[in-house]
C-alpha cells in the first residue's frame, strides 16, 4: 500500500470525497483514521485502516475477514443489494447510479494530496456560490446554498448582527431562537471581529463555542476595508469539518459581493428618490412631467404622502446627518412603510405614503419609531422630528413639507423629545408667526401678572397650566399635580390673592391658557427663564 501523505478522517472522506446522497449510521466513527480506499474485487486483500468500495453486498466470510483485518469502514451501493444487517463493520450506502471510480479517484487525491484536492474543492464551492449570485438569488438564496453544501445551520448577519438570512439545519430546529439570541449579541463575536475595521484587516475565520454543545465557524463580510456583516455555520461539537471552513471562507466572499451589489441598487434607488423629492420641493419640473416621474420609479402619484422633517440638536457632539439618514430608513423597513428618503441641507427628509387624508398615524407611527431608534442609540443628542398633513396630490407635498418644517422647528424651539404633528400644534401655529413682536410679551406680562416675578411662582404657574389643561375641573388637576383637592384649593386661593386672576371668568381662562403658551414659547424647557419683555 502506497505511504500517505496526510491523515484523512472517515468524516471527512464521506463529506469531501463522496457523492451526495451518502447514508451514514448514526453510530459512524467519524474520527477513524482512513489510509488508503481500495475497490473490493478478485485478488484485493484490503488492509487496516483501509475503507473498502463494493459493487455488491459482501457475503458474510468477506466481511468478517476484512473485520479482523481492521479495515476503516466499507460502502455499497444502494442499488447493489440490501445493505449487511448487523454488519461487523461500519457501512455506507451509496446513492444510485454513483460511480466507485469516480469515488475512489476523488477519496485518493483527498489522501495522497488534501491541500490541493481542498484548494480544487474550494474552487467549486466558490463556483457554485457566485453563480447563486449571478443568478440573482439573494442572500436568502446563498444561506440556502451554503445549507445545501454542508448540512449545518447557516446564518447572514449585518454589521449589527441583525440576521439578513438563515438556514436552519431541521435537528437545531427547536433551539434555534435561543441560539440567534445568542448569536445577536456583541459579547458573542470572537473578540477580534468586535471592532468591524480591525475585523476586515484580520480577515479569516474563527471557530468558537456555543452554548448547548455546538460550535461555530464565523467570518466577517469585508467591503471597502470594513466589516460589512458576518458569516456563520454553526453544529454540534466536533461535527465541522474542512468542507465547513471551505464554505465559510468562500461563502463569506460571495456575501461580500452580494451585499455590494445590493447596496449598488440601493444607492440607485436612493439617487433616484432623492432627486424626484428635490424637483417636488423646487417645482423646477411641470406637474404631468413629475406624474410621470413617480410612474417610473414605482410611486403612485395620486396616493397621499405625508412629508416628515428631522434633525439633530445643534450641538458639537451630534452625529453626522449620514448618521440620522440610516436610522431612518432602518425605521422605514422595521414598520414596513413606503416611503422616499432625502437628506437636504442640514436635515432629513421623508415622505411617507399613508392610507387617507386623515390623521395619518402611519406617518406618525414611523416618527415615534425614528425618535426611539435615535434616542436608543444616541442617548446624549436630541433628534427633533415633525410631521406634515396628508397632502392629496404631488402638488400638495411642498405644502406638507412646509408643515413638517414648522413643526421640527417648533420641537427644536421647545426642546420637545417627541416628534410634533402640524394638525396637533394648535394655537402654536399663530404664536410662531406673532414671534418677536411685542405685543406678545406684553399680552403674557398682562394676562399672568405679578405671578412671573413672585417668588415661589413657578410651583402656581404650573398649577394654573395643569388647571387649564383640564379645563377648570379641579378633580382632574389635583390627580395630574399628584396632589389633594384641598392643597390645589390653597393654591388657587393663592393665585387669586397675588395675581387677582378670577378662573371663574371664562374670558380670563382662556387669556391665561393662552398666554401660558406664549411663556413656554418665549422661555423653552432647557433654556434660563427670562419675564417677558426682559432685555438680553
Amino acid at each position: 500500500m502506497p505511504t500517505t501523505t496526510t491523515e484523512v478522517s472517515l468524516s471527512e472522506l464521506l463529506r469531501l470525497a463522496f457523492p451526495t446522497g451518502t447514508q451514514a449510521p448514526a453510530d459512524l466513527a467519524r474520527d477513524q483514521v482512513v489510509n488508503w480506499v481500495v475497490m473490493a474485487g478478485a485478488g484485493v486483500t484490503p488492509a487496516e485502516g483501509d475503507f473498502v468500495l463494493c459493487g455488491s453486498v459482501p457475503s458474510r466470510r468477506e466481511l468478517a475477514a476484512w473485520a479482523a483485518k481492521g479495515i476503516a469502514g466499507l460502502a455499497v451501493l444502494a442499488d447493489g443489494g440490501a445493505a449487511p444487517a448487523a454488519a461487523p463493520v461500519a457501512t455506507v450506502v451509496l446513492p444510485e447510479g454513483a460511480s466507485l471510480r469516480d469515488i475512489q479517484r476523488a477519496a485518493l487525491e483527498l489522501i495522497v494530496n488534501r491541500q490541493s484536492y481542498l484548494m480544487e474543492r474550494g474552487a467549486l464551492v466558490s463556483q457554485t456560490l457566485m453563480q447563486r449570485v449571478l443568478e440573482g438569488a439573494g442572500l436568502e438564496g446563498l444561506a440556502r446554498a451554503m445549507f445545501d453544501l454542508t448540512g449545518k445551520t447557516v446564518v447572514v448577519q449585518d454589521k449589527r448582527l441583525k440576521s439578513l438570512a438563515q438556514a436552519v439545519a431541521p435537528a437545531m430546529s427547536h433551539a434555534w431562537p435561543a441560539v440567534l439570541d445568542a448569536l445577536s449579541s456583541f459579547s458573542q463575536l470572537p473578540e477580534g471581529l468586535r471592532d468591524r475595521r480591525q475585523a476586515a484587516s484580520m480577515a479569516g475565520m474563527r471557530d468558537q463555542s456555543l452554548p448547548g454543545g455546538l460550535i461555530r465557524l464565523v467570518c466577517p463580510i469585508v467591503a471597502q476595508g470594513m466589516a460589512r456583516g458576518y458569516l456563520s455555520v454553526v453544529g454540534p461539537t466536533g461535527e465541522l469539518d474542512a468542507l465547513d471552513q471551505l464554505v465559510v471562507e468562500f461563502g463569506a466572499a460571495a456575501c461580500a459581493l452580494e451585499m455590494a451589489k445590493a447596496k449598488a441598487v440601493s444607492d440607485a434607488e436612493k439617487r433616484a428618490h432623492g432627486d424626484f423629492i428635490d424637483a417636488v420641493l423646487t417645482g423646477s419640473v411641470p406637474t404631468d412631467e413629475l406624474v410621470r416621474w413617480a410612474q417610473r420609479i414605482g410611486i403612485v402619484p395620486d396616493a397621499p404622502h405625508v412629508a416628515l422633517v428631522w434633525r439633530w440638536a445643534a450641538t458639537p457632539e451630534a452625529p453626522s446627518l449620514r448618521r440620522l439618514e440610516t436610522l431612518v430608513n432602518q425605521s422605514v423597513v422595521q414598520q414596513g412603510v413606503s416611503a422616499l428618503v432625502r437628506p437636504r441641507g442640514g436635515e432629513v427628509v421623508v415622505f411617507c405614503s399613508v392610507a387617507a387624508l386623515d390623521r395619518p398615524e402611519a406617518a406618525i407611527s414611523l416618527a415615534q419609531a425614528i425618535r426611539k431608534a435615535a434616542a436608543s442609540e444616541y442617548p446624549q443628542v436630541d433628534a427633533y422630528g415633525g410631521v406634515g398633513r396628508a397632502a392629496a396630490e404631488l402638488p400638495d407635498w411642498k405644502d406638507s413639507y412646509r408643515e413638517a418644517s414648522q413643526a421640527v422647528s417648533m420641537a427644536a424651539r421647545l426642546h420637545e423629545q417627541k416628534p410634533l404633528y402640524f394638525g396637533d400644534l394648535s394655537v402654536y401655529r399663530l404664536l410662531f408667526q406673532l414671534e418677536g413682536n411685542p405685543e406678545l410679551e406684553a399680552f403674557c406680562r398682562e394676562a399672568l401678572g405679578t405671578l412671573l416675578q413672585y417668588e415661589g411662582g413657578g410651583d402656581l404657574l404650573e398649577t394654573l397650566e395643569a388647571f387649564c389643561e383640564r379645563l377648570g375641573n379641579l378633580s382632574q388637576t389635583a390627580e395630574k399635580l399628584f396632589i389633594h383637592r384641598n392643597s390645589l384649593l390653597y393654591r388657587m386661593e393663592r393665585i387669586s390673592q397675588i395675581a387677582g386672576l378670577d378662573m371663574n371668568n371664562p374670558d380670563t381662562r382662556l387669556a391665561v391658557h393662552l398666554a401660558l403658551k406664549v411663556r413656554k414659547m418665549l422661555n423653552p424647557p432647557g433654556k434660563k427663564k427670562r419675564p417677558p419683555g426682559a432685555k438680553g
